[in-house]
């Protein structure tokens, strides 16, 4: 039997309203496919230690030092620290030490210069000096280190060693003095004790000056002016100290 269906009038579209509201199932109740999302996961879970930790390291000892009781004893004091300008007898042992060391050696340069005045090694330090200057002028040196009774030698005076000077000389009044660097000096190689006494003599005894410093000044000189390096108390002290044996 066909069923007929009466509305009110005005009312039209509204069955068919009601009938697809009816029809769409709810948004919530639709899947989509993937799981529901967790705002808040679980947190990961550590795994518990099945073994026992290793055992703790004993402590060490610490090695206990006794505190000294007793001061300790006075620091040795050395030639370069007693002051002068007096000598002690200490002084004047060094000194005269430094002399017999200086002069052989001074001898055996004179004799290189008188008989072999080309050898190498007298043009190494004095170019081409006159042999005759420089002979004299280590004769003059080795006669006034020979005695130096004559001689007003000083040790440490704090007025006239200023800096690292070595020694010094005063020809007019006959002065040798010896700085606190001179007693520290080595007696062997450049600069030595009884090197310093060969340059110090040389300006009192031969009046020589000093236009250059030290091996490479020295040198420099004798191939530069060599009529100043046989003039030069640096050039004499290296060419004795080095010469060859």
């Amino acid at each position: 039997m066909r069923m007929t269906h009466i509305f009110p009038r005005g009312s039209r579209s509204l069955p068919a309203i009601g009938l697809l509201i009816l029809a769409v199932p709810a948004l919530a109740d639709v899947p989509t496919g993937q799981p529901p999302h967790d705002a808040n996961p679980p947190a990961a879970q550590a795994d518990l230690p099945t073994s026992k930790p290793p055992a703790l390291e004993p402590p060490r000892q610490v090695l206990q030092v006794e505190a000294p009781t007793e001061k300790p004893p006075p620091l040795e004091r050395g030639l370069a620290d007693i002051p002068g300008p007096v000598c002690t007898p200490e002084h004047r042992a060094a000194i005269d030490e430094a002399l017999a060391a200086a002069r052989p050696r001074l001898a055996a340069a004179l004799r290189m210069v008188r008989e072999q005045p080309d050898h190498a090694h007298v043009r190494r330090w004095f170019g081409d000096a006159s042999p005759k200057v420089i002979r004299m002028t280590l004769e003059l040196t080795a006669a006034r280190l020979a005695d130096v009774s004559a001689l007003d030698i000083r040790c440490n005076d704090p007025d006239a060693c200023p800096g690292g000077r070595f020694a010094y000389a005063r020809e007019r009044d006959l002065v040798l003095g010896v700085c606190p660097p001179f007693f520290r000096a080595r007696m062997d190689g450049t600069d030595s004790r009884w090197g310093i006494l060969v340059h110090e003599g040389s300006h009192i005894a031969a009046n020589t000056r000093d236009h250059a410093y030290r091996p490479n000044g020295a040198m420099r000189l004798a191939k530069e002016n060599s009529a100043r390096a046989a003039e030069n108390a640096d050039n004499y002290e290296y060419f004795v100290e080095t010469l060859p044996e």
